[in-house]
């Protein structure tokens, strides 16, 4: 079943006589929104980050803003995101069940190791210092870059904006969304990482350049990226991405049941949206 979500109009209609309204990240509570809304008082954001909301229409409506943050999401991210960044070190893109039936076996594919390598964590929040922590124990060095914070977290080394770059084998983003940080990984930054470094986002589709991150793939500047964020929400199908064999990309990590569907290998299960 395809992805639906409402256009600005048909939101708009429902919403209209509405004195609160709930959205995830996809649906942008805009000004023009606010403005439509002549009876919005509460603005509430279905899971982290308020980047889809304009606080400073709502403050002028005098709507009041808020969020729902929890552990259990927190979890959610950091474990997808580590098991990203594992299935790009295992080569799991090339090492597909489809390729071991038509008789792949080794060659010259081989693993990158997280023990001894360097990742650099950009956003030291709550999910950027989950991910820290859980790669302590994997003799990982780990460095970071967040703005607000002036001591370390545990097993971190605090670096400057630019010094993960050209240091880390993985880069995993974890930063809040804002101006300041906007293609906060563009040309410029793809050019200067190592050849053989990953990148992990999970954070905010807007902290990518995607046009030079695409670039960047295809002319093997980089050795892969693993994306739950997008430029665009829901991703265009025809994604060059989609056809890299060197990317990850999945649909934004979130709890779900903890059973696995039951599907056969190579046939993506049925989702029915609530």
């Amino acid at each position: 079943m395809p992805f639906n979500r409402f256009s600005e109009p048909e939101f708009l209609e429902r919403a209209r006589p509405c004195v609160a309204v709930m959205g995830a990240s996809g649906m942008r509570i805009s000004k023009s929104v606010i403005r439509a809304l002549p009876n919005l008082r509460f603005i509430s954001k279905y899971g982290v980050g308020v980047d889809m909301i304009d606080i400073a229409a709502a403050t002028k409506r005098g709507a009041r803003v808020s969020n729902t943050p929890n552990d259990f999401q927190i979890f959610t991210v950091c474990g997808h995101a580590i098991a990203m960044m594992l299935a790009l070190a295992k080569q799991f893109c090339t090492w597909t069940p489809e390729i071991m039936r038509a008789g792949g076996w080794r060659g010259l594919t081989h693993s990158a190791p997280v023990r001894g390598s360097t990742t650099g964590v950009v956003g030291l929040g709550r999910i950027g210092r989950g991910v820290a922590s859980r790669l302590s124990g994997w003799d990982a060095k780990i460095v970071g870059h967040d703005p607000f914070l002036r001591e370390a977290p545990a097993d971190v080394g605090l670096v400057s904006p630019q010094a993960p770059l050209g240091r880390s084998d993985f880069i995993a983003l974890h930063a809040a969304p804002g101006a300041e940080n906007r293609n906060m990984l563009d040309a410029k930054a793809f050019a200067a990482m190592k050849p053989n470094a990953f990148v992990i986002n999970t954070g905010r589709g807007s902290l990518v350049d995607y046009p030079a991150l695409r670039e960047a793939l295809a002319q093997k500047r980089i050795a892969g990226a693993a994306l739950d964020v997008f430029d665009q929400k829901p991703p265009r199908v025809d994604d060059p991405l989609f056809r890299t064999p060197n990317v990850i990309c999945t649909p934004l990590s979130r709890p779900g049941p903890r059973t696995a569907p039951k599907t056969s290998v190579g046939t993506p299960p049925k989702i029915s949206w609530p």
